[in-house]
């Protein structure tokens, strides 16, 4: 039996952009392989499918949100300043020129109209991190406040990681986050 001679992380580190950037219907295998180096016995053998392989792509760029937002939240004298920042990292991704908007969400929306096990585990993932969010606003608000202040952050994330495709709407972003989360400024 040969030796695997890769890094399963690598490899999805090195798909997650193609994913990203093209969704999981127009990623052909033959890219899939380019962008992996790997041979499709290779990637079927450690992934089982093109959807195992994208599936675990969103688990990893999940884990990576995941993680920022606790770094943020760490480094940040209040939770309410974390979020502001956490928006602003937002704002300004929004701004380059190759920005490509939320993995998950981009996923959702490609997806929702089938409900498959893709679109519902991006919708987990975004679901367990406005849970997140829940868990540090709980801090400093009362249970029911948190999950109103919660749902309406990640409304507002929704709304930026779309929006932001708009030429110039830096502006108008942040204005709109002034005006849909007060709560932040208190």
């Amino acid at each position: 039996m040969a030796k695997k001679n890769y890094q399963r992380e690598d490899v999805l580190d090195n798909v997650i952009k193609l994913f990203w950037q093209q969704g999981y219907a127009a990623s052909s295998i033959q890219q899939i392989t380019k962008a992996t180096g790997l041979k499709p016995g290779s990637i079927y053998h450690e992934f089982e499918s093109k959807e195992g392989l994208f599936q675990a792509a969103l688990a990893r760029y999940a884990e990576f949100s995941i993680n920022a937002v606790h770094q943020k939240m760490a480094d940040a004298p209040s939770v309410n300043l974390a979020i502001k920042q956490i928006l602003q990292d937002l704002v300004e991704q929004s701004k380059a020129c190759d920005y490509c908007g939320c993995f998950l969400i981009k996923t959702q929306l490609e997806l929702a109209s089938q409900g498959n096990k893709l679109y519902q585990f991006a919708s987990a993932q975004l679901a367990n991190i406005e849970l997140i969010y829940v868990d540090y606003l709980r801090k400093s608000h009362t249970e029911e406040q948190a999950k109103a202040y919660a749902a309406q952050l990640m409304t507002v994330i929704f709304g930026i990681r779309i929006y932001g495709y708009q030429a110039d709407s830096a502006n108008t972003i942040n204005q709109t986050i002034n005006a849909l989360l007060p709560w932040l400024s208190a």
